[in-house]
């Protein structure tokens, strides 16, 4: 049996003993069930979720969760810059209180994804007693309660990526899932990269998207949100090429007021070679798996994966899909763009 103490461990290691060992016991039950025993991608409103991600996580987020006024969520496709903006933003929340950080650090992406695991996390987020949490989900437009977010408060930034390098990073990641290797998905999950990215480019990973859609249907859906006075689209080219630049961006938008030094800070301590080491490291300590959530987030890196034809299709899709919005992607590492 796999042990998953690393997904939810660190979190419960702040509340009491009692109730580390009542929620240890049932995580441990569904993790080892949902990862590994009885692995599905479960449907809410006909949208694919990813297997450890509940429907009822999520509806239970949309209608009965009551965030703080000032809690940031983290909106995003998979591998478009998720973890690294939540740690981006934790680091700005709580750049002058160490305590504090670590904490928001420490709750484990099982606990701060919005759809992941059962509805009782929701009780130990109450429990650790975060002023301002930092939260991160996939879930398509449809499913995210903008109206109660709006109305308390709550700050959303969604990042965007070019869907060339995101198609890339999905082909490094996906295989350190838990499930990777299990019959039914290790031929999905492939290392051949033209099956991967023709299945992948098909839709066919149900990869928080309708049957036959993907990160660009996902664009379209946030896309009537990038004026909402609470809502914040961030380029991860953009992150990646003017870090401190974009560091002061979100700051202004979560109105807090950083210092010339808070900002260096910042900068070094989420860096890509900052925190992969950190990771490698507390993986180490920790005696856990090391997923390698921070890869190398290098801009134009797909034009060593994918074929001429799968890069065309990409641009094909692109205008179709995107050809009525101002969204731009940076495809490479200079600041060459392209308009949808």
């Amino acid at each position: 049996m796999m042990d998953f103490t690393f997904a939810y461990g660190p979190t419960l290691s702040y509340l009491s003993v009692e109730d580390q060992q009542k929620y240890s016991a049932e995580f441990k039950r569904y993790l080892q069930k949902a990862w590994r025993d009885d692995v599905t991608h479960k449907q809410w409103n006909g949208y694919y979720l990813l297997p450890a991600h509940e429907p009822a996580a999520a509806q239970f987020a949309y209608n009965k969760w009551n965030p703080n006024e000032g809690d940031v969520i983290v909106a995003s496709y998979p591998k478009t810059g998720t973890n690294w903006m939540a740690e981006l933003v934790s680091n700005i929340a709580y750049c002058h209180d160490e305590e504090m950080l670590q904490k928001v650090k420490d709750t484990t992406v099982f606990f701060s994804f919005l759809s992941g695991g059962p509805e009782s996390k929701y009780e130990v987020l109450e429990k650790l007693g975060i002023p301002r949490k930092v939260l991160r989900t996939h879930l398509p437009a449809s499913l995210v309660n903008f109206k109660k977010y709006h109305e308390r408060g709550v700050k959303i930034i969604y990042m965007i990526r070019n869907p060339k390098d995101q198609a890339v990073s999905w082909y490094h990641f996906c295989r350190t899932q838990p499930f990777a290797d299990l019959p039914s998905y290790k031929d999905i999950y492939t290392t051949e990269k033209r099956k991967f990215f023709d299945t992948y480019l098909k839709g066919e990973h149900k990869l928080f998207a309708k049957k036959g859609e993907g990160y660009l249907e996902h664009l379209k859906e946030w896309y009537p949100h990038q004026n909402d006075n609470n809502v914040l689209f961030v380029h991860y080219e953009d992150l990646k090429k003017n870090t401190k630049q974009e560091i002061r961006k979100v700051a202004k938008f979560l109105e807090i007021t950083l210092s010339g030094q808070d900002v260096e800070v910042i900068a070094k301590r989420t860096s890509f070679d900052f925190m992969k080491e950190s990771d490698r490291i507390k993986s180490i300590q920790e005696n856990k798996p090391y997923f390698k959530v921070y890869r190398k987030g290098r801009i134009g890196e797909w034009r060593d994966y994918l074929t001429t034809e799968q890069s065309s299709l990409i641009d094909e899709k692109v205008q179709k899909i995107l050809g009525d919005t101002n969204l731009e992607f940076s495809y490479y590492g200079g600041d060459v763009k392209a308009s949808c």
